[in-house]
């Protein structure tokens, strides 16, 4: 059965993502839901530390070069959790904002070859011409996108370029564009789990 990894966001934790990691498993699958190695400033965790945390500096276009430090460090420790935790087998990687981030990078990993799906719900792109030429070399697997029209942490273009992205290079993408702001509205917690038992027909 496959594996269900989900990453939560900037400020949150393991605890918050949890339960509705929980809520859209489907039965018999794996759960891992890892936790960022890094204190953000106000509260919480996060994946990588901004230089700046001013609203406009979060939403660049491109990280620094120590913030990308981060990124590498992160998915070292992703990388650690999974050949420790996770069966051999298929995953399904995810995550909300920061996390949904981390989830597309660890597809720049050897274990790339087993994630058949990827989860993004109101997050950016790292590096996108990188991540363009990494599928390239991937074959062709399935996107859930999640974004809400009013998000204000990341601009909802900014999410359109990760649908872009992944469409050019021929994944199958199932989209969901909502009304609300940076956060994953209860009434699609259902849509994502529906999402995910049709991997139980193709696996």
């Amino acid at each position: 059965m496959p594996t269900l990894i989900m990453m939560h966001g900037m400020t949150g934790n393991a605890e918050m993502m949890r339960p509705f990691a929980e809520k859209i498993l489907p039965d018999g699958w794996t759960l891992i839901v890892p936790e960022a190695r890094y204190n953000h400033p106000v509260r919480g965790l996060t994946w990588w530390r901004y230089e700046d945390y001013d609203a406009d500096a979060t939403r660049r276009a491109n990280l620094s070069r120590r913030e990308l430090i981060d990124v590498d460090s992160s998915l070292s420790q992703l990388e650690q959790i999974i050949a420790e935790q996770a069966p051999k087998g298929p995953l399904i990687v995810g995550g909300f904002s920061q996390g949904g981030a981390m989830a597309q990078e660890l597809l720049h990993l050897p274990i790339a070859d087993r994630i058949q799906g990827v989860i993004c719900i109101g997050t950016r792109l790292v590096r996108p011409m990188e991540l363009r030429m990494r599928l390239d070399e991937l074959e062709k697997k399935r996107m859930f996108w999640m974004h809400g029209e009013r998000d204000v942490r990341v601009s909802l273009e900014d999410g359109f370029a990760i649908a872009s992205l992944f469409e050019g290079a021929g994944w199958a993408i199932e989209m969901i564009e909502h009304k609300k702001g940076h956060m994953i509205p209860n009434e699609y917690h259902e849509s994502i789990q529906e999402w995910l038992a049709t991997f139980n027909d193709s696996l």
